[in-house]
């Protein structure tokens, strides 16, 4: 392997990866057919919800309750079997070849995501994955490799936007998608992993292998754009998840917000979990719900413009309206700029809201 794609893989602890031009991970899935008709995908990602139902059909598609192993592994026993009458005409996995399988199973999962932003034992869900014969695919896209290696953990598959590992500066949205390798452990506590193994496959056949890494419709600007981002992702993530958690600690004390959602915060109920699971710190992004009366499109309104017209994984915070304008809930993902001054923005911006000056 060479080139930005070589280094992502080692970022990741990857056997190999693959860069593809897609708006996010469930798009990038459904692109390269992965996850067949006569397959089954296991999902827990609800503010994802539209994105993976236009992205796959119904008949492979279920989702899961909540992040826990549990929830997944329920999932998986309600879900029907796409594949119980036999292969079906028009199966995107035909790139398998003779002796395909079909029915497979797949799990999908955030590091970091979900409203409120869950953090899931990525451990636990690991081993309940391999137990059951589902191949995990982890959404590194919020926490970076730099806040969380997945595929340590235990995943098969982790794909990632690369908005953020480029700094903002991609001329087109595009996916990372690294694979596993085929063993876990050192040693003599080294064990071969086949789903691993099943998931390199299937992806080399659609990608090319360790040695041939194209990077589909990834332009020459933006493949240097990621050359040049690898070298400072490491300084740039750890300002990211400092202000994150700055902002957060200011919010959850301010009297006008009703809730925060920071797996950094004690209050989170992911807080041991994340701990444990994130490196670095505990991601770029904080979920919190404003005041009554005070909707998503109000409050980025009345905020300065360039918070809603920043660009994604640039180093200006990004205000947006997770579950609608309409609704009482932002999402900020904290740039490198000051937090004191994100913070006295939308400050002013509540107090604007639900003290507005006397005529």
């Amino acid at each position: 392997m060479t080139g930005p794609a070589n280094e992502y893989a080692s970022m990741q602890g990857a056997r190999c990866a693959w860069f593809v031009r897609a708006r996010h991970v469930p798009d990038a899935l459904a692109k390269i057919g992965l996850v067949g008709p006569a397959d089954r995908l296991v999902v827990r990602a609800n503010d994802f919800t539209d994105a993976f139902r236009s992205a796959f059909g119904a008949g492979c598609l279920s989702f899961a309750r909540d992040v826990t192993p549990e929830a997944f592994l329920d999932a998986t026993r309600a879900c029907p079997h796409p594949a119980a009458g036999g292969p079906r005409e028009g199966h995107a996995s035909y790139a398998d070849g003779a002796g395909a399988g079909y029915d497979r199973l797949f799990w999908f999962v955030n590091s970091i995501g979900c409203f409120g932003l869950r953090v899931a034992d990525l451990r636990g869900l690991a081993d309940a994955a391999r137990d059951a014969g589902a191949i995990l695919i982890v959404d590194n896209t919020v926490a970076s490799a730099w806040g969380c290696l997945p595929l340590e953990a235990g995943a098969h598959v982790v794909c990632e936007g690369l908005d953020r590992v480029a700094a903002g500066e991609l001329a087109e949205r595009a996916v990372g998608i690294a694979v596993a390798r085929d063993a876990r452990g050192r040693g003599r506590r080294r064990v071969a992993d086949p789903l691993a193994a099943d998931a390199y496959r299937m992806l080399a056949q659609r990608l090319g292998g360790e040695r041939v890494q194209p990077s589909f419709d990834v332009s020459g600007r933006d493949l240097d754009a990621l050359a040049r981002g690898f070298g400072t992702l490491p300084a740039r993530m750890q300002r990211h998840d400092d202000n994150a958690r700055a902002i957060a600690e200011y919010l959850a004390a301010n009297p006008y917000v009703p809730s925060v959602a920071y797996p950094g915060l004690p209050s989170h109920p992911d807080y041991e979990v994340a701990a444990r699971t994130l490196r670095h710190g505990f991601g770029p992004a904080v979920d919190f719900e404003l005041p009554h009366g005070l909707s998503a499109r109000g409050l980025i309104a009345a905020c300065p413009a360039s918070y809603r017209s920043a660009r994604a994984g640039g180093p200006t915070t990004r205000l947006s309206a997770p579950r609608g304008d309409e609704a009482r809930f932002i999402r900020l993902f904290a740039g490198v700029d000051d937090p004191l001054e994100i913070v006295d923005s939308l400050d002013q911006a509540m107090r604007l809201s639900c003290d507005p000056p006397q005529p």
